[in-house]
């Protein structure tokens, strides 16, 4: 796999961790084993959970001046007023959640479509690796912005599609914009293969969510099951949910027996006037993990719709990022069901 290619799925795929050097290697392994006829044992789906957590400062105003590179792209300013811990607790909050999840009514057939249009901006990592010359790569960071459209078959076997809007990109905070944020322009459309691979315990597919428990301790038990990566279980758990979450609907009994159970994950609290991409302001359930950065639900905080999601520096060392600095948001705006999805030609995707 080499970096054109990296950067082909980070662009579908944009809320996947990224690319540490063993990453790139493992991903070399698959291709060549899928290239010889040996599909790897799974794909992580296309909407994958955020990396990271969010600051708790209570009161606390930070300003983050971008240096623009030597080349002349113009940096940019990121001001983040860090929210304060609310005074309820995570269980309240998602309970509210629990409750308005039940009452909602969108139910697909198995022969239709999940269609889900959003706004998101994520971290584009790239470099610290070695070229096809065994050269290491300068590193650099960018903060990348779509509108995102995106079908997803109901029961996960039909393939899908992705229409990809991009905006302009932003600096990473505490590094230059690099010449590379501005190469994506204009919209992209891209066809998303049923790989048919993926293990049960991992499928996000309305079907298969379907079959999973409607009551909480069954809901946090499958959250903990199989070898889902990450540095702990807790933090493995927490990004499931927001794979059954993103892009997708989940239907109604699951989503709030999630909701549930994301209250007995360790570490999850409440901050108050967390934003989403789309600007709407509400309440933030999320948790802190290794990465140095928080991650946080968005609810609405009067009806405890799910918004979006946010990510914000907490340690600046270990995010290499100054605190407060906000490094990922998206905002989910709406959600419908679609008999078929648009047709795409010529589009060379293929199975991860």
């Amino acid at each position: 796999m080499n970096n054109d290619e990296i950067e082909m799925v980070a662009g579908i795929r944009p809320d996947v961790p990224p690319y540490a050097p063993e990453a790139k290697g493992a991903a070399r392994r698959g291709l060549a084993a899928a290239a010889t006829g040996r599909r790897p044992l799974w794909r992580r789906p296309y909407t994958v959970m955020l990396a990271g957590a969010l600051a708790v400062v209570a009161g606390v105003t930070v300003t983050v001046m971008v240096t623009a590179p030597e080349r002349g792209v113009g940096g940019t300013e990121v001001v983040v007023a860090m929210p304060k811990i609310a005074p309820m607790s995570a269980t309240e909050v998602l309970g509210r959640a629990a409750r308005a999840a039940a009452r909602s009514d969108l139910a697909p057939r198995d022969d239709q479509f999940v269609k889900v249009e959003s706004q998101t901006m994520y971290g584009s990592f790239s470099g610290m690796g070695t070229d096809a010359e065994g050269d290491t790569e300068s590193e650099s960071r960018y903060l990348y912005r779509t509108k995102r459209v995106i079908w997803q078959s109901a029961d996960g076997e039909k393939d899908g599609v992705l229409k990809i809007e991009y905006l302009e990109p932003y600096a990473y905070p505490g590094w230059p914009i690099p010449q590379e944020a501005h190469k994506d322009r204009g919209t992209a459309w891209h066809r998303l293969p049923a790989c048919g691979n993926t293990p049960d315990y991992m499928r996000t597919d309305y079907a298969s969510l379907r079959k999973l428990p409607a009551e909480a301790d069954g809901m946090r038990a499958h959250l903990y099951t199989g070898d889902r990566g990450g540095k702990s279980k807790d933090e493995a758990a927490w990004t499931a949910a927001g794979d059954m979450l993103r892009e997708n609907y989940m239907p109604a009994a699951q989503r709030a027996a999630l909701f549930e159970a994301l209250g007995t994950i360790p570490g999850v609290d409440v901050v108050r006037d967390a934003e989403d991409a789309a600007g709407r302001r509400g309440v933030g359930v999320g948790r802190v993990d290794q990465t140095g950065v928080r991650a946080d639900l968005i609810f609405d905080s009067e009806t405890y719709e799910l918004l979006g999601e946010r990510g914000v520096v907490v340690d600046e060392k270990a995010a290499r990022s100054p605190a407060g600095s906000l490094v990922a948001s998206t905002a989910q705006l709406s959600v419908t069901v679609a008999d078929s999805p648009p047709e795409v030609k010529d589009d060379t995707t293929g199975c991860p």
